[in-house]
């Protein structure tokens, strides 16, 4: 056994040798954020390390525990709580009609007539327990716990004041929990986390890798969103005691990766053409099946995916918007941005591969939207100004920031239309008087940056930063408009453009658009509408019509996939530039 001192964090513990720093750390409680999946690309993970005498920077998701080690983590580094959307801002509300309910009953009630029985046939699960109950002379009544009027469970006395159900939207980054009295349809608790899983990558295709490449890597990403999960419904407990005990619904949502990985599907049909999913339809099972630690005769539900990488969570989405409007164009922005366009219940939807980019994935001094990002960036008369979250020291960017860096850049001058950021020497022959220059340097060879903040530990977005953000805002903008394209619409045909998710939660819609992010829609039909998703799966909890409509939505949906489509990637390289 070697042990492993972390100073920054005053712990110690001891690991066996043969794992990796970062393996070892999060099994002691101290998940790194592992934005590549471990795979030593994107550099995130490198810690100074003191071992055998000596001092170096390593890579922790690459780097074997062979000795005792003092290992220097900076809290920025591990998997703590981002700033996480949780809240919707669709205008629709569901009357309150859950599918879950409970019925109290006397044993005076219950009494069968002579010979008689006391119950329909029932599931022995519920037959079992309340045999028991009846042959308890002290039990005067019992509560019966029914999914769609057909019972499920029995509970002991009077309960039927506590009935409690839960919304869960599963995203890539983070996971959100809607914890609700289904007996008023007041929302009594809402609890976010980030997804136990960004310690195996910030994107679903490096979950996905894992899951072929490791040995117990499909078992090990279920266990950590379902520890997430299991997470979530504690701190719940803690706010409301007794909701674990009475939790009887849950209903949950996520993109295709998120759905076969909490399920424990392998997801091997996602990575290669022609990425299918083992199932589309809403999945219902048991507590028990799904894995979650709630009463016995707990229901659990996923909404149904519309096909390929295109999940439940858009489907939510789907189910917050207008029915009684015209064609609009719906986007998810994120590291699988989802698109979806159309009206009423009738959409074409597609998914884009933008990369994590946008949520400060593949970018040097890329970040997630913490405390110590920088989450607002100005030029004006030639001074730099900006936005810290936390009002902390900046220790990286987060994609707001990016987003707002680049088209400031841009309107400068310092970022031509190609994308390419002009070295210092070249941009003063250009503007020889202009203060913005001593912000400009150099990050090794052949590599421009604008420095935000200079030092042991500079802040500064680079020339391979910028191209990393053209990919993504071009797959985007392409994915938009092919999509347009084939509804036979053009952006000024567009009752509304709405932005989904945390992103388009947080960018400076303005600026999203003079960089050609997003495609050009009136600026006053662009809204943002928060977590989406999160308010279509609370829906689902809460009316059981509104759950009936969700499931009839993928069959008035048509799935287009870009990747196949020539047309996607013409204009993916035709806008490419600023």
């Amino acid at each position: 056994m070697y042990c492993i001192k972390l100073p920054n964090q005053n712990a110690a513990f001891e690991t066996s040798g043969g794992v990796t720093i970062a393996q070892a750390c999060a099994a002691a409680g101290f998940p790194l954020d592992l934005v590549c999946g471990g795979q030593g690309t994107c550099g995130k993970c490198a810690v100074q390390v003191d071992r055998n005498g000596t001092s170096e920077t390593v890579l922790a998701c690459r780097t074997v525990v062979d000795c005792d080690m003092t290992v220097y983590l900076e809290e920025h580094q591990l998997t703590r709580d981002a700033s996480i959307v949780t809240e919707g801002r669709s205008a629709h509300r569901a009357r309150l009609s859950p599918a879950v309910s409970k019925r109290c009953m006397t044993r005076a009630e219950l009494l069968p007539p002579h010979c008689g029985a006391y119950l329909d046939p029932l599931s022995p699960s519920i037959l079992r327990p309340f045999s028991k109950l009846m042959a308890d002379a002290s039990v005067d009544r019992v509560t019966f716990v029914s999914y769609r009027g057909q019972p499920v469970a029995v509970e002991a006395g009077d309960t039927t004041a506590l009935l409690y159900g839960g919304a869960i939207d599963i995203g890539t980054t983070s996971v959100v929990l809607y914890a609700y009295d289904l007996n008023t349809g007041t929302l009594l608790n809402t609890v976010s986390a980030l997804n136990g899983q960004i310690v195996r990558g910030a994107d679903v295709i490096s979950r996905i890798l894992h899951t072929r490449e490791s040995e117990g890597g499909l078992d090990e990403l279920t266990g950590y969103i379902r520890g997430t999960i299991h997470d979530l419904l504690d701190r719940t407990e803690e706010k409301i005691p007794g909701f674990r005990s009475h939790l009887y619904h849950l209903v949950l949502c996520g993109n295709s990766t998120m759905q076969h990985l909490f399920l424990g599907l392998d997801p091997y049909g996602l990575s290669q053409d022609p990425f299918v999913n083992i199932t589309a339809g809403s999945v219902h099972c048991s507590a028990k099946e799904a894995g979650i630690e709630m009463p016995a005769g707990g229901v659990v539900e996923f909404l149904p995916l519309l096909g390929g990488f295109v999940g439940a969570d858009t489907t939510a989405v789907i189910l917050t918007l207008p029915t009684d409007t015209g064609p609009c164009l719906m986007v998810d922005l994120g590291t699988n941005g989802e698109i979806a366009v159309g009206s009423g219940t009738k959409y074409k939807v597609s998914s884009t591969a933008c990369g994590p980019a946008l949520e400060g994935g593949n970018i040097a001094c890329g970040m997630r939207g913490m405390e110590g990002a920088i989450e607002r960036v100005s030029l004006q008369d030639g001074k730099l100004t900006y936005r810290v979250i936390g009002g902390t020291e900046p220790i990286g960017l987060c994609g707001s920031a990016i987003i707002d860096a680049v088209a400031e850049l841009c309107r400068a001058g310092i970022i031509d239309e190609s994308g390419r950021l002009l070295p210092r020497d070249e941009f003063l022959d250009e503007q020889p008087d202009s203060p913005l220059a001593e912000y400009l340097g150099e990050v090794g060879e052949h590599n421009t940056a604008f420095f935000f903040t200079r030092g042991e530990r500079p802040v500064y977005l680079s020339q391979h930063d910028v191209r990393q953000i053209q990919l993504a805002k071009s797959s985007i903008f392409s994915g938009c408009m092919t999509l347009l394209e084939e509804a036979g619409l053009s952006p000024d045909q567009l009752d509304a453009l709405y932005l989904a998710g945390a992103f388009g939660n947080y960018i400076d819609i303005d600026r999203a658009l003079e960089i050609g992010l997003l495609p050009p829609v009136p600026r006053d039909r662009i809204r943002s509408i928060g977590n989406g998703a999160g308010q279509g799966v609370q829906m689902c909890l809460l009316n059981q019509a509104e759950m009936d409509r969700c499931k009839a939505l993928p069959a008035t949906i048509e799935h287009l996939e870009l990747a196949t489509s020539a047309k996607f990637m013409e204009t993916y390289i035709m806008n490419m530039n600023f």
